[in-house]
């Protein structure tokens, strides 16, 4: 049991991480593209260089991308069948938004096959397949944005953006260096880019950032029952990946002797979620405390006490607990925590996914 739990945590993490890296690879990929095109070069960037490092990236973003699907279907969570790789909006799990990531990949495939079949096919073939093969990027995008684990996560939005501004950045650099294009063509581009930008990032302040969106995204009810628990009409998003900001405090020893500490933090990427640990232990010579017992109470604003359970692992300042409802939907959490002596006050990062029944 412990052995299967590891593999899952370990194949959702590369998921995620997967994702992500073939997002960024992408995106540095058009933006290399678009370098190309417009035969930007220098002295120190010569225009075999930028070619170069172009073919480079696309290259490493298709690996990255090949080990993302391989460890999505790897996982039983989303139960994502081989099928749904290959033809989109057939799925179960979030059908439209994993339907996108399929006809992102499909449009990859097709540009690497026909890379490799180009003196066959002749280069204004392979030259419309090139082309077609940038609407990957949109597609990505919004998959990534409709399934994603970290789409509320603090980071997760900087690094969204930044390759939404990057593609922009290199869509009206495109349309701004082509000669035969007309002003009023070019007024439409750059209005136009510039509406897609901020409508994508309101559509994703709006929907996938906002609660509910598991369930409004098409996640089977299976899964939304074994994920998100009730406790009347609240629920809690899980997995989840949030920054954390409180406050430590330490009480004097008891009569048996230990010592007890107290950290209440807000989960800044959840609102009005609060965790409470409370660790009990002998007083250690630097200040820290060698843990007998602990406790974690994890909850949202009328709901305080959602999860609750114990300290399972006290590692300098990494925490693991494992915490349940009442109902015994259990929840695994790693913290890790940075305090500032100074001031008592704790900042850091909580994760947490659905544990191992």
């Amino acid at each position: 049991m412990l052995a299967a739990a590891g593999s899952s945590k370990a194949l959702w993490y590369a998921t995620r991480g997967t994702g992500m890296v073939s997002l960024v690879l992408l995106t540095a990929s058009v933006g290399l593209g678009v370098s190309e095109l417009v035969r930007f070069a220098s002295p120190r960037w010569p225009r075999f260089v930028v070619a170069a490092l172009h073919r480079n990236v696309s290259l490493l973003a298709t690996a990255f991308l090949a080990v993302h699907i391989a460890t999505a279907i790897a996982d039983s969570f989303a139960s994502i069948r081989l099928v749904d790789v290959l033809v989109p909006f057939v799925g179960t799990y979030r059908p439209l938004w994993l339907g996108l990531g399929t006809v992102a990949f499909d449009l990859i495939l097709a540009l690497v096959v026909t890379s490799l079949l180009r003196e066959r096919l002749g280069h204004r073939a392979w030259r419309a397949v090139h082309w077609a093969a940038y609407a990957a990027w949109p597609f990505a995008l919004l998959h990534g944005l409709g399934t994603g684990s970290d789409t509320r996560t603090r980071w997760a939005v900087v690094v969204n953006v930044a390759c939404l501004v990057v593609v922009l950045a290199a869509v009206l650099t495109r349309v701004g260096w082509t000669r035969t294009v007309s002003s009023a063509r070019r007024t439409v581009a750059v209005l136009g880019s510039l509406t897609v930008a901020v409508g994508v990032t309101a559509w994703m302040m709006l929907e996938p950032m906002r609660p509910g969106w598991a369930r409004k995204a098409g996640t089977p009810s299976a899964l939304l029952t074994a994920t998100q628990p009730a406790a009347g009409t609240v629920t809690f998003p899980l997995p989840f990946t949030s920054g954390a900001q409180g406050s430590i405090r330490q009480s004097h020893s008891d009569a048996s002797g230990f010592t007890t500490v107290t950290i209440d933090t807000a989960l800044t990427a959840i609102r009005g979620a609060h965790l409470r640990v409370v660790i009990h232990g002998a007083a250690l010579a630097d200040g820290g405390v060698s843990m007998q017992r602990g406790s974690a109470r994890l909850g949202l604003a009328g709901a305080p006490n959602l999860y609750r359970g114990a300290v399972t692992s006290l590692d300098g300042t990494r925490v693991v607990a494992s915490v349940r409802t009442a109902g015994g939907t259990a929840v695994v959490l790693s913290m890790q925590f940075s305090v500032d002596s100074a001031t008592n006050a704790v900042t850091g990062t909580v994760s947490g996914q659905l544990g191992v029944q």
